[in-house]
């Protein structure tokens, strides 16, 4: 059963009491997700571009600027290195659309998933040499990239790296080293020597930053500059980076800019995919997104940026309906590849395991993530999902985890196992010789440090509130409170002892659960989605006799609007 807890932050609450610029209301949330200081409420409750840290606080950007400037001036070729899944994509259109702006000697390269893998290839370094590059900007990339950085550098290839990745260390006596590319600057906000202030940007944002000093030095136009930020918007909501701080105003500010967008084939996605309404960060993570990662997934993800440069409308459309079709296709592959995941799972009792690592024949090897996140989702473990490869007898896989496990560190630890590997704390991807996979498993097992509590699905509550209290107006002002995201979930509250007074399951697979709930004498309407679970469990512990019965609930307040009609209803979380 999951478990509910409401937040007990009395210190963090008392603190933002103080701040006379927030409703009470605001303090409790604000509490709950640990902003506090005065700078950072502010910067949550009033997001606006001058609250933008300086890009040069980054280390190496003054350096970076300057080798920029220095080749342009010199008439040579910049070519940006990005990469396959969406926010490789922002990424590689922040850089090129930013210099472009400027300097029209600019091209791009990104791997193939399949053929090169993640991160710099021989073929894109070998590409760049015949075509006598000068410069090298890497984007969400690039931070692990030594062998690579120096081939680049041996010939003659100046190289600025950006990225957000983990930065590689290693213990030095007493101290701990930071391993990185010899490459001119290395531009990354989790640098162990740097004074940034905000260390969870994604590949989209480090490269804003780098145009955001670059238009400073220049004196850009800000407004083409800001524009960028419809890239880093999409970025930041796909990679699953905090929503709080920069990332915030990034997101709140690109949307707007969507929303009025004069970029074609941008609008002709959100077309395609028959959106009609306001684009906000659901539409970014859930339908624009996948689609421009379903190009790197299945194709190219050149597609993608083909598509973002293109002008002529036609030929847009005519990329976008290919995106939306890339995407449907991946839908179906990760369904059939799902399925044979948690065959393989239950067959061989692999979620007695801590960290589910699941070997599966014949899938296609660009949605081992999703699998791994679906799988993760279900039984609330760290996993990875791992298939062939186009290296005979090598497989090739992704893992997603929980917020009590490392899964970067965890494996770092015991990477002499793999062939490569690279990630962060709640993702990675690898690939592994075949006939190494069950020692991997057992070995990443054995020191695991998981506790049953770990695995425990837990809902963390902002606030038990009687629902006969909540009005439109209160679900209104939580709208301030958006985007929601990592480090900013939409707010939790509780009841106890609703009534059910009406019950029905709708929708198109009959798995929507529509309420009409009652307490102390007002009633309220509530829905629930994919709720077939409940409903059984319902009519199980009421022997099929729900209505008049009581139930506990956690939900959010929602807005049901209808024919320009507004109207309050719970949003149910889970019930008991």
């Amino acid at each position: 059963m999951t478990k509910w807890y409401i937040y007990n932050k009395k210190n963090n609450y008392l603190a933002n009491l103080k701040n006379k610029n927030i409703t009470k209301l605001e303090a409790l949330i604000l509490a709950n997700r640990d902003i506090v200081e005065a700078d950072l409420v502010e910067s949550f409750i009033n997001p606006s571009l001058d609250k933008l840290h300086d890009p040069y606080l980054l280390k190496d950007m003054k350096k970076a600027i300057d080798i920029i400037i220095e080749t342009m001036e010199d008439g040579e070729s910049i070519r940006v290195f990005g990469d396959y899944d969406q926010d490789g994509i922002s990424s590689t259109m922040t850089l090129l659309d930013g210099l472009l702006y400027f300097y029209d000697d600019i091209s791009y390269d990104i791997p193939d998933r399949i053929i090169d893998g993640y991160g710099i290839s021989d073929r894109m370094i070998d590409r760049a040499i015949e075509d006598r590059v000068s410069l090298v900007i890497t984007c969400d990339n690039g931070i692990t990239a030594i062998d690579q950085v120096k081939k680049l550098k041996e010939n003659n290839i100046k190289v600025i790296v950006t990225d957000h990745h983990q930065v590689s260390k290693v213990e030095d006596g007493e101290w701990i080293k930071q391993i990185l590319p010899e490459a001119d600057c290395v531009i990354n906000p989790k640098r162990l020597d740097n004074t940034y202030p905000f260390d969870d940007l994604c590949g989209a944002g480090v490269a804003f930053k780098l145009m955001q000093a670059l238009y400073q030095r220049l004196e850009g136009d800000l407004d083409y500059l800001y524009g960028l930020l419809e890239y880093v918007a999409m970025g930041t909501v796909c990679d699953i980076v905090s929503l709080t701080d920069e990332n915030r105003i990034f997101v709140i500010e690109g949307l707007k800019r969507i929303n009025n967008t004069e970029k074609l084939a941008i609008k002709a996605l959100v077309e395609e995919n028959s959106w009609n309404k306001e684009v906000n960060a659901y539409t970014l993570g859930f339908i624009i997104g996948p689609c421009m990662n379903a190009t790197g997934r299945l194709s190219t993800a050149k597609l993608a940026i083909d598509m973002l440069m293109e002008d002529d409308i036609e030929k847009i459309h005519t990329y976008a309906k290919k995106l939306v079709s890339l995407n449907n296709e991946r839908k179906d592959l990760t369904n059939i590849g799902l399925e044979k995941t948690l065959e393989i799972i239950k067959n061989k009792k692999y979620y007695k395991d801590d960290i589910i690592i699941v070997d599966v024949d014949n899938i296609e090897e660009s949605v081992c993530g999703i699998i791994a996140g679906r799988i993760k989702e279900k039984f609330n473990k760290p996993t990875i999902i791992m298939t062939e490869s186009n290296d005979k007898g090598v497989l090739k896989g992704s893992g997603r985890s929980i917020e009590a496990y490392n899964i970067y560190k965890e494996v770092f630890e015991i990477k002499d196992l793999l062939e490569s590997f690279g990630g962060h704390p709640m993702a990675c991807g690898l690939s592994i010789k075949k006939d190494k996979v069950d020692e991997f498993r057992q070995k990443l097992n054995e020191k695991s440090k998981l506790k049953n509590e770990d695995f425990e699905n837990v809902i963390n509550i902002d606030a038990q509130i009687s629902v006969e209290k909540l009005s439109l107006e209160f679900a209104q002002s939580l709208e301030r409170l958006e985007p929601f995201g990592k480090d900013n979930p939409k707010a939790k509250f509780a009841d106890k002892n609703l009534q059910i007074k009406n019950l029905n399951m709708i929708g198109k697979n009959n798995n929507t659960m529509k309420m009409t709930l009652n307490k102390n004498g007002r009633d309220i309407e509530a829905i629930m989605f994919n709720a077939k679970k409940e409903y059984k469990f319902l009519n199980d512990k009421f022997d099929s006799n729900i209505l008049g019965n009581k139930i506990d609930a956690v939900f959010y307040p929602d807005i049901n609007e209808f024919r320009d009609q507004k109207k309050l209803q719970l949003r149910l979380i889970d019930i008991r």
